[in-house]
């Protein structure tokens, strides 16, 4: 009898230990069906992704005027990514590959391309009886115009171009140059991927730059901000802001500016003047200022973008923050964000969060999502960006930026012509525009070509001049 209940301990025991390891794996499972799910579709490297997409026509990717951007023709028993635009528009949609997986929007939308229903997905095997064997549509907010128009002004030039609608932060163009052509992305992956001039990369929200004179409107309000400065106050410029008996910091070809307030320091782009504000805005108002427009934190959206690098702001010289007035030292950012900056001035403070992805549509156009504007932050007053908005107006009237005037449009601009360690200067130009059927920002950068005036401001002047001319306005 002992020994009968020494064995029905064990057996319970036992039991109670298959039933914990069964409770463990169906949790487990349940993990992976409903928390990693999304995750797990959405990897380019998932075999059983990528083999259960070869069954399935992959949906199209389409513009905001329902131009189609990517599509899926049928060839005998399988089917082949299609890209009407190669070149154009590849930074953004990235690729599809058998060999090397996804990237770019056909990345990050996979999931619904491939027609992965994420309810019947958590049926496991048995979603199989039940999914499409054609994908969704995914609907961008790019405009192949606007798209096609910065391509082509860009030239073949090094470089990219953002343009966003400020007003609801679609992204409207998204131009990184040189590119790559995804239709051949398979035979030309050993060549792109040892090209020094970096095809692969999407400069445009990946590509680190110091933005030169084109962060001075962000001092600016800093300045204002902080009260350091008023509209008021003088800066006397005589071509060079002496720091200390080692250290002083130039203005662009030694030019004076004499006595300047700021409306005339962001017109001719005073490095004398926003030095001195990058001294007295100091580490913590500097550190402030650019945390309220976003510099320090990540931005979570639909497209893969780099953050910033900031300064170590706690352990710069006076030297080193008159450089980070005219964005030099260390500071490093990506065209996408300083479009962004422009967009909250030309907003009244307000800045909308940049997406990519407008809408999903299942094959029969029934409205699966529709992804609406967001605000992301409030950095400023209307009060304080309205001054800069007039200011950086002038810009263009007869300031630093008059190569980027377009008859009829409203348009305000800053110029920036950013030292670079490894070889000439990059070009920048930044500003806003107030189009008949959008009000625009837009960021443009020429790498090592010199004066932003002179080579990046003429791109956005042919752009617009180019969407004009096709609505005929």
């Amino acid at each position: 009898m002992h020994r009968q209940n020494d064995i029905n301990k064990h057996i319970y025991v036992i039991v109670k230990v298959f039933a914990v390891l069964f409770a463990v794996i169906f949790l487990n499972l349940a993990y992976i069906q409903v928390y990693e799910a999304e995750d797990l579709l959405n990897n380019p490297h998932n075999s059983h992704v990528m083999e259960k997409a070869a069954e399935i026509q992959r949906g199209k990717i389409i513009d905001n005027s329902g131009v189609i951007l990517a599509d899926t023709q049928k060839e005998k028993n399988s089917f082949k990514r299609v890209y009407p635009y190669g070149e154009v528009f590849a930074p953004p949609l990235g690729y599809v590959s058998d060999k090397l997986g996804y990237s770019g929007i056909e990345a990050s939308q996979n999931a619904q391309l491939a027609g992965n229903n994420m309810q019947l997905h958590a049926l496991g095997p048995l979603s199989q009886l039940f999914e499409p064997q054609v994908g969704n549509d995914v609907h961008l907010t790019l405009s192949a115009a606007y798209q096609q128009a910065a391509y082509d002004a860009l030239g073949e030039r090094k470089g990219a171009v953002v343009i966003l609608n400020r007003k609801t932060g679609e992204i409207l163009a998204m131009v990184s140059r040189p590119s790559f052509n995804p239709n051949d992305i398979d035979a030309e992956w050993d060549t792109l991927r040892t090209d020094e001039n970096s095809p692969l990369l999407n400069r445009a929200s990946q590509g680190l730059y110091p933005p030169g004179s084109t962060i001075k409107p962000l001092i600016a309000d800093g300045a204002l901000t902080s009260g350091v400065a008023t509209t008021d106050t003088i800066v006397n410029c005589t071509g060079s802001l002496y720091i200390n008996s080692s250290y002083s910091l130039a203005d662009s070809s030694g030019e004076v500016h004499g006595a300047v307030n700021l409306a005339g320091a962001i017109m001719h782009s005073c490095n004398s003047y926003f030095g001195t504000m990058g001294i007295r805005l100091g580490e913590d108002g500097l550190a402030e200022t650019f945390s309220r427009f976003g510099y320090d934190r990540e931005l979570e959206s639909d497209f893969i973008n780099t953050a910033p690098e900031l300064p170590d702001f706690a352990n710069l010289s006076e030297g080193e923050l008159a450089q980070v007035g005219i964005g030099q030292s260390t500071l490093l950012v990506t065209p996408l964000r300083m479009a962004m900056l422009a967009a909250s001035i030309g907003n009244q403070g307000v800045l909308m969060k940049p997406f990519l992805v407008k809408q999903i549509t299942s094959p029969d156009n029934t409205v699966i999502e529709t992804h609406e504007p967001e605000k992301w932050l409030t950095v400023s007053s209307p009060e304080i960006t309205n001054i800069i908005y007039a200011d950086m107006k002038q810009v263009i009237a007869s300031g630093t930026g008059t190569r980027a005037a377009v008859d009829g449009i409203e348009m305000i601009g800053k110029t920036g012509t950013a030292e670079n360690s490894a070889g000439a200067d990059h070009a920048w130009f930044i500003g806003c525009a107030n189009m008949p059927d959008e009000d625009i920002a837009f960021a443009i950068i020429v790498e090592n070509s010199g004066f932003g005036g002179g080579e990046a401001a003429p791109i956005i002047k042919n752009i617009l001049t180019n969407i004009l001319a096709k609505e005929g306005k």
